[in-house]
């Protein structure tokens, strides 16, 4: 069946913010532009516009609930389950689901092809389990309790694909020790058309920059201990929860930008000495978009960056979670800085184009349709 006669159906957890998992669902409305949207819940308007084109999200009873609500993810969980086997999907020819928790669980009908497309089993509950309990102490009980109720639900729903896909190595690992489930790998796409380095390597500017949502599990804290330490300016581009917490241990070093558009990051990219990663990223596109533009990149050495940067060769790895680590990482980064050559970064980033993700995809739902027709004809 030609791509643009599917009747497809792409489902995504919630669309309340843009991150990685939003990039990857836009290109794949990109690839398939004639596809309905649907998800768990989203903001007051619930429409997204990819490439000119408006899609009005189809959403769960949940999107009834007040903003405030639905802003503080935790106190959905318990409702989570049954929303995803809310809609009805019997009308399509695919149903691609877009997961990092529950909406890998929708109900298809038999014979039609659901894709997931794995971006990290739901973490909380299943690795991140301990951090949450830590963080909410006196109520523990209640919360094992509930989440034991829910790694039963999540490992059911995660039952229901008929096939699934990693971003990464790292992630396809965890799906077999979580879900018991294979997965083929297809990374992330990155726009490597347009994160390029800048006209001249003079642009590079006396700063690190670091990337990404402001929760605890990013640790930018090390990042800022450790520039305000050692004397080098940090900047910090993102939002979140972690905000107020990261600002009162920050000094006169690291500099808050909250979101910015993308031509702005693209000049923060291109312009930082180094891009730091200081937590453990199922994939990490950040640190790639980085490569593109031309900067090399210190992470933590765990997780999907050890699919990304090769030590001394793309930037820097550290083996253990620790500000004096992150620290010893930009003191070894600083005596090899001019080994880094954007032109040789920027050909390691190229493994993860955009033109590689579609092709990845493409390959897996032809797979996926033609074992369906096999089975068709068979009956």
């Amino acid at each position: 069946m030609p791509t643009n006669s599917l009747k497809v159906a792409i489902v995504h957890d919630e669309l309340i913010r843009r991150g990685g998992a939003e990039i990857v669902l836009e290109e794949l409305l990109r690839m398939y532009p004639n596809a309905d949207v649907f998800a768990l819940y989203a903001g007051n308007v619930p429409k997204m516009t990819v490439s000119g084109k408006t899609y009005n999200i189809q959403t769960s009873s949940l999107q009834k609930m007040p903003l405030w609500f639905r802003m503080h993810p935790g106190r959905l969980l318990p409702f989570l389950p049954q929303a995803a086997e809310q809609f009805d999907l019997s009308s399509y020819d695919v149903v691609i689901s877009s997961a990092s928790g529950f909406a890998k669980g929708i109900v298809t009908r038999s014979g039609v092809p659901h894709i997931c497309y794995c971006h990290t089993p739901t973490r909380y509950l299943w690795d991140g389990y301990q951090n949450v309990l830590k963080n909410r102490r006196g109520k523990n009980i209640a919360l094992r309790l509930l989440f034991h109720y829910l790694r039963m639900v999540d490992f059911t729903a995660a039952q229901r694909p008929d096939a699934y896909i990693a971003n990464s190595e790292y992630t396809k690992s965890r799906i077999n020790t979580y879900y018991r489930m294979h997965s083929t790998v297809v990374y992330p796409p990155i726009d490597t058309n347009f994160y390029v380095p800048g006209s001249a390597q003079s642009m590079k500017k006396d700063y690190f920059l670091c990337v990404g949502r402001l929760t605890r599990e990013k640790r930018f804290d090390h990042a800022i201990q450790v520039a305000e330490k050692l004397g080098l300016q940090l900047k910090i581009v993102g939002v979140g929860r972690d905000e107020s917490r990261l600002k009162k241990i920050a000094g006169s070093q690291t500099e808050f930008l909250g979101a910015v558009s993308q031509e702005q990051l693209r000049d923060l990219y291109r312009s930082a000495r180094a891009f730091i990663q200081p937590g453990v990223e199922d994939f990490g596109m950040s640190s790639v978009e980085a490569l593109a533009c031309g900067t090399p990149v210190i992470a933590l050495g765990k997780g999907g960056i050890l699919e990304i940067v090769t030590n001394g060769v793309q930037g820097v790895l550290y083996r253990d979670q620790l500000p004096e680590n992150l620290a010893e990482a930009i003191r070894q980064f600083l005596r090899i800085e001019r080994a880094f050559y954007p032109g040789n970064l920027q050909r390691q980033a190229m493994r993860f184009s955009t033109e590689v993700f579609r092709s990845g995809i493409a390959k897996q739902v032809e797979h996926l349709l033609s074992l369906r027709n096999t089975n068709t004809h068979t009956l």
